[in-house]
């Protein structure tokens, strides 16, 4: 089993599904793959699929999941891609905890926890593809949202990553990022409450070009009042005319 360990790293490998190796190790691969396991050498975050681990990290108690996200979304055959408050941290933010890595992918998937690592699944769909991109690793490369979708995403799934004052500051700190042509492609992607909650962040931000731009975008839809905070509560909270929101949720800047 070493040797075949060793065959695949030298090819710039760093994991296998069960079926593969049983097909190079002509000895007893359950026992095989239980002394690697205990000795550090794989982990495995699904049922008949492994990761190897390198020497350097076999003893602790680290292995950041973008080593291994790409490989393991191709043994379950699912599209996906590196988004929210993981993104953003790729994209300048630093209001993100390194112990969850968030990923956007077509149908719902428990959290996998892989040594320190918890990896959270969000479910898009039937929703129309948005853009990414590919981004290095030190294993090979990544599917991640592009900063545009990635704002986009914030807002949409406010709530499940801290609320809309937490997304707010994280934009704030990525804003530059953010392309406005891009942006507009990206927003084709989206309904139009998630346009009207951008565009009122984009004011707090006094990020000129975004709010022209959403308010382009919205020129062309039909906008009917909404809640800042999509599942929070809306009696008694003010309304902001320009983008019919329900201020249901205080949104602070820090700077």
């Amino acid at each position: 089993m070493q040797t075949y360990i060793k065959h695949l790293n030298n090819n710039g490998i760093w994991s296998f599904a069960t079926n593969d190796a049983r097909k190079m190790v002509d000895h007893d691969l359950p026992f095989a793959l239980q002394q690697l396991r205990k000795a550090g050498r794989i982990v495995d975050p699904a049922r008949g699929f492994y990761v190897i681990v390198p020497e350097e990290m076999s003893l602790s108690n680290r292995l950041p999941a973008e080593r291994f996200i790409d490989d393991l979304m191709r043994f379950h055959q699912e599209p996906y891609y590196v988004g929210l408050l993981t993104a953003a941290f790729y994209y300048g933010s630093a209001h993100q905890s390194p112990q969850v890595f968030q990923v956007i992918t077509n149908r719902p998937r428990r959290p996998v926890i892989v040594r320190t690592t918890k990896i959270q699944f969000y479910t898009k769909q039937n929703q129309p593809p948005v853009p990414i991109s590919k981004r290095n690793t030190p294993t090979g490369t990544m599917h991640i949202s592009t900063p545009e979708t990635t704002v986009l995403d914030l807002v949409k799934y406010s709530r499940e990553v801290g609320g809309m004052d937490h997304v707010a500051n994280v934009i704030s700190e990525m804003i530059g990022q953010v392309k406005i042509l891009r942006f507009a492609d990206a927003a084709q992607a989206f309904s139009t409450p998630v346009l009207q909650r951008i565009g009122y962040i984009f004011e707090l931000l006094d990020y000129r070009a975004g709010v022209r731009k959403v308010d382009s975008l919205l020129s062309n839809r039909s906008v009917a009042c909404t809640l800042l905070e999509s599942t929070g509560p809306k009696s008694r909270s003010p309304k902001n005319e320009r983008w019919k929101i329900i201020i249901n949720t205080s949104v602070e800047i820090e700077y």
